[in-house]
């Protein structure tokens, strides 16, 4: 059952990609990036990583995708006009691509992996008490950059929107 649910991610993140560099759809390529990285998040569930799988969804399938509909929906373009994004490097991009995957292949099938048995509740309690203890002033700090980026995004999209 468990090989199943894995050729399910599998397979649902394979079709994600394959949606993200065949389509010329902006909107489209970001609902199959989020497709993709909730499936990342299904294939970390599996692996027993399950803080790395609520980082993807929050921070990744929600914030990332949240910012690149939201970046779309900025851009200036006709009433009705979809946005569409052309490709000029094909070619180049497959071989790259294609070279890039054959020596993942090779590095993965040569490595020596060791089987950890960590428990997944010890190893987020483990987190959350170093982010409020050791590292609670760079934490504050991250906090802080965050919100003077979104209040000034605010403040760039208003100063526009008035031209």
């Amino acid at each position: 059952m468990i090989q199943f649910i894995q050729i399910v991610f599998f397979l649902l993140t394979l079709i994600g990609v394959g949606v993200i560099v065949s389509t010329k759809n902006v909107i489209h390529s970001v609902y199959a990036l989020a497709l993709v990285l909730v499936s990342l998040a299904g294939i970390y569930v599996l692996l027993n990583a399950e803080l790395l799988a609520i980082v993807q969804i929050l921070l990744y399938a929600g914030g990332v995708v949240i910012l690149l509909v939201f970046g779309v929906m900025m851009t200036r373009r006709g009433s009705g006009e979809t946005l569409i994004s052309e490709s000029k490097n094909s070619i180049l991009a497959l071989i790259i691509s294609l070279a890039i995957f054959l020596l993942l292949v090779y590095l993965f099938s040569n490595a020596e992996v060791e089987a950890v048995n960590i428990s997944s509740i010890d190893q987020v309690k483990e987190i959350g008490v170093s982010f409020l203890t050791d590292h609670i002033v760079a934490f504050e700090l991250i906090a802080f950059v965050l919100l003077v980026a979104l209040v000034g995004a605010a403040y760039l999209a208003k100063m526009s929107s008035n031209e």
